[in-house]
């Protein structure tokens, strides 16, 4: 593993640690997303180091089309049907663990991390990486 892999993993761990520390929707709370996303923020607008690969085709934006909207819908028609019990939406759901479970939000920061990490990281690969895992070929 990187030295540079290795070292932001431990400050991302340790940085939603202290993150989770918080309460949920309190301004500490919500002061702590800022520093991750201003740095996803600096590391996706910089200057490409490869060239734009080829345009999505329907195929591979249609699933996930379809996982939107679906999901889309269900809160809709959660949040507008009662009672709550019966009709959750997911922040209903989520909302007991997050308030009162430290590991649950940070398990919820690191899935976060990762989650940005990846996107990031794809945008950034070398242009022989993603042909190298297909992820030049059109299907």
């Amino acid at each position: 593993m990187p030295r540079t892999v290795l070292g932001t993993s431990v400050v991302a761990v340790g940085y939603a640690a202290v993150a989770a520390l918080f309460t949920p929707l309190t301004w500490p709370a919500m002061l702590a997303t800022l520093p991750p996303l201003v740095v996803a923020g600096w590391a996706a607008l910089r200057p490409p180091s490869r060239p734009a690969g080829p345009a999505l085709g329907r195929r591979r934006v249609a699933p996930w089309l379809v996982v939107i909207v679906a999901g889309t819908g269900w809160e809709l028609l959660a949040l507008f049907r009662t009672p709550r019990e019966d009709f959750p939406t997911l922040s209903s759901i989520i909302s007991p663990l997050a308030g009162t479970q430290w590991w649950f939000r940070f398990a919820g920061y690191l899935l976060w991390f990762a989650a940005g990490a990846a996107l990031v990281g794809r945008s950034r690969a070398p242009a022989g990486a993603a042909a190298a895992h297909g992820g030049g070929a059109r299907r």
